[in-house]
């Protein structure tokens, strides 16, 4: 791993030096790598457009399953961005996929989370229960709830003491803004463990559930794919555990002093200011 400063970044770029040429598409996490909040990451458009044009797939591959894909292509373009639906793959995709596929639909469920995760969990056939029914409920499945209430989190406690499975789509501690930090999914999650004593099985980064979904959706192996996020507790980790070439950019969550109390060999590949200094290790 190495913290490039602005003239050694140029070096390496001169020199020639940079990721293996097997890579063919990157996985881009979303706050923080690409925009904070409503503002997108200075000249981050463009760069993600020169990725395009180099001949490099652009998957994004988020935590955040607050919005849907429609809603992620809306989003960018208030920001200035551009993007196509098929472009996106969240964690609510994965977490629906992975529920089907492991326990079949017609499941009950009780959400706490936005109506982007509930339309994408009914849209495979799952029964989203209400608050006076989240006690019938075959699993609890949460993320980042914007308008959570204490009533709300009553009853996917008490659907969870009363038997139900208890998954998270992420666990993010922090959502990066403009102006700081609020609390993620992770925070409200903890309201739930500490009162049911029940840790969620996680479906997103640093999961290698979400991972591996994403790459059968975009028809790569992890040896083309490099993914490239601002948070070292999923974006980096996630890609340890596979074996994936990875970046950390320094836009988001993780600092650059942070990860001196890491390991050598749990150290990002690369470390960048932003994502708009890639191409000095990919060509």
């Amino acid at each position: 791993m190495e913290i490039l400063d602005f003239k050694s970044l140029r070096q390496i770029y001169l020199d020639g030096r940079g990721m293996s040429t097997s890579i063919r598409a990157v996985f881009l996490d979303l706050d923080g790598s690409v925009y904070r909040g409503n503002t997108a990451i200075p000249h981050v458009g463009e760069t993600i457009t020169c990725l395009k044009n180099k001949g490099y797939k652009v998957l994004y591959v988020t935590n955040n399953a607050s919005r849907t894909r429609e809603e992620y292509v809306a989003h960018f373009k208030r920001i200035g961005l551009q993007a196509e639906e098929q472009e996106f793959y969240t964690s609510a995709m994965a977490t629906s996929t992975y529920m089907l596929q492991r326990y079949g639909s017609n499941r009950r469920i009780y959400v706490i989370g936005a109506d982007s995760l509930k339309n994408e969990l009914q849209s495979k056939g799952f029964i989203i229960l209400s608050e006076e029914e989240a006690k019938k409920a075959e699993f609890v499945v949460l993320c980042l709830d914007t308008n959570v209430t204490y009533k709300r989190l009553c009853a996917a406690c008490y659907a969870i003491q009363n038997g139900a499975k208890y998954i998270a789509t992420n666990l993010d501690k922090t959502l990066p803004v403009e102006d700081g930090y609020r609390p993620g999914a992770g925070a409200i999650s903890a309201a739930i463990t500490t009162t049911t004593n029940v840790r969620p099985f996680l479906i997103g980064k640093p999961s290698k559930i979400i991972i591996e979904m994403a790459l059968k959706y975009i028809g790569l192996t992890k040896e083309e794919v490099l993914l490239i996020g601002d948070k070292y507790e999923t974006d980096i980790k996630v890609a340890k555990k596979l074996n994936m070439k990875s970046v950390l950019v320094l836009t988001g969550v993780t600092k650059a002093e942070q990860l001196k109390k890491i390991p050598d060999h749990m150290q990002p590949d690369h470390v960048l200011p932003s994502l708009n200094e890639i191409f000095t290790i990919l060509k």
